[in-house]
Order: structure tokens, then sequence, then C-alpha cells
């Protein structure tokens, strides 16, 4: 198997599992591994969401304990 698809499966087991951090890195690889632009750009993509969804759990956990107006 193509070490792009090898990395990409694992970075969207991991980001199912909820690990984002993770996942964005592990997205990151994959982009670096593809050939394919649109594999790249799908890849970066994910990780951007992965990152962006950190952040949102962050925003959520900051509203919970009332920190955020």
């Amino acid at each position: 198997m193509d070490l792009y698809y090898r990395a990409a499966r694992e970075a969207a087991q991991i980001e199912r599992e909820g690990d984002y951090c993770r996942a964005a890195k592990v997205w990151t690889k994959s982009s670096l591994l593809s050939r394919n632009g649109a594999n790249q750009q799908w890849s970066e993509n994910r990780s951007d969401f992965c990152l962006m969804q950190i952040e949102r759990e962050k925003l959520k956990e900051a509203i919970a304990d009332g920190l955020h107006p």
C-alpha cells in the first residue's frame, strides 16, 4: 500500500477517535507523502479541521467553566 494512503487511513482513524492533535500531525505527514495535488490539499484541509476542532473544544470548555461571556 502507498505510504500516503497508509498515513491517511491512520489519520482518519485517529480523528474518529477524537485525538485531534495527533490526527492533525498525521494528516500533515500524509500530505507530505502524497505526490497527488488533490490528496495533498485534502490532507492539509483535514489537518486544518483538526486544529480548528481543538480550538472549538477549548472554547466550549471555557464557556462551560464560565470564563467566556
